[in-house]
């Protein structure tokens, strides 16, 4: 085992076996195995992670900035509202009401949302599953 777990989409190169120093794209992976795409071929073969090599390039080397920025999308809120917290009150002292209170304020703020625009609702949930489909990338 070369510590090697290659993620759909990244370049390979196969090492052993008929496919010997055919690069390749990984489409999915699953117990130790990849499925990869050969150039020049049609079809996927199934590949043990240990005969392959990452050739070091990336076919969407997009992804980690849009990862990083989701991340701080999603995580500068709460840490915001921590520090927003801890400097009003001095403490923790009725931090889990505060954030229940801000839960049940946010149940009622997307219920006022999807009765006086639908579409606005609607656009916003098809973002956040843009976002989460990203995140599993």
């Amino acid at each position: 085992m070369n510590g090697f777990f290659p993620r759909p989409g990244e370049t390979v190169r196969a090492r052993g076996g008929t496919r010997s120093g055919k690069r390749g794209v990984v489409v999915a992976t699953a117990a130790g195995r990849a499925k990869v795409r050969f150039d020049g071929r049609s079809g996927t073969r199934w590949v043990r992670s240990g005969n392959l090599s990452s050739t070091g390039s990336s076919s969407q080397p997009w992804i980690l900035p849009v990862k990083a920025a989701l991340i701080l999308f999603l995580v500068v809120p709460g840490i915001r509202f921590v520090v927003v917290h801890l400097w009003t009150h001095g403490g923790l002292d009725g931090f889990a009401t505060a954030l229940g209170n801000q839960m049940g304020q946010a149940a009622l703020a997307w219920g006022h949302l999807l009765t006086t625009d639908p579409l606005g609702a609607l656009l916003h949930l098809g973002f956040l599953g843009v976002v989460s489909r990203l995140m599993h990338w």
